[in-house]
């Protein structure tokens, strides 16, 4: 099986997982995270037209932006977004190694590098 790559960059502001709110014992997410993460699915999916992946090798992403949240909550979004998409679900049994970092830069230079490491089978 041969190991391989896919990269991409998205010029989109950083956006933090949220937490779900609740109304009348229902859980939802805001609308702002909502948007952000439909913006977010039909970028990666101009860029990726395969059915997802049933096994990530790894998934490598990189922040840049303003020093503002998580970057445990930056990765989460970033994983909800490519789920259904790029990969099947982001279990731990699909995606078995995440690497994450943060650079500073300006909020006006945002972005998000990510490599997609799996086997073609």
């Amino acid at each position: 099986m041969a190991l391989m790559c896919r990269e991409f960059t998205f010029n989109v502001p950083l956006k933090t997982k949220q937490r779900p709110r609740f109304a009348a014992r229902t859980a939802y997410m805001d609308k702002p995270y909502k948007l952000w993460i439909k913006e977010m699915r039909a970028l990666m999916s101009e860029h990726w037209t395969a059915a997802p992946l049933e096994t990530v090798n790894v998934l490598w992403v990189r922040f840049h932006g303003p020093a503002r949240g998580d970057l445990d909550n930056l990765l989460g979004a970033v994983m909800d977004a490519g789920n259904g998409l790029i990969w099947r679900d982001d279990r731990v049994s699909i995606i078995a190694r995440v690497e994450a970092e943060w650079v500073q830069a300006k909020t006006k230079q945002q972005s998000i590098q990510m490599k997609v490491f799996y086997e073609l089978s």
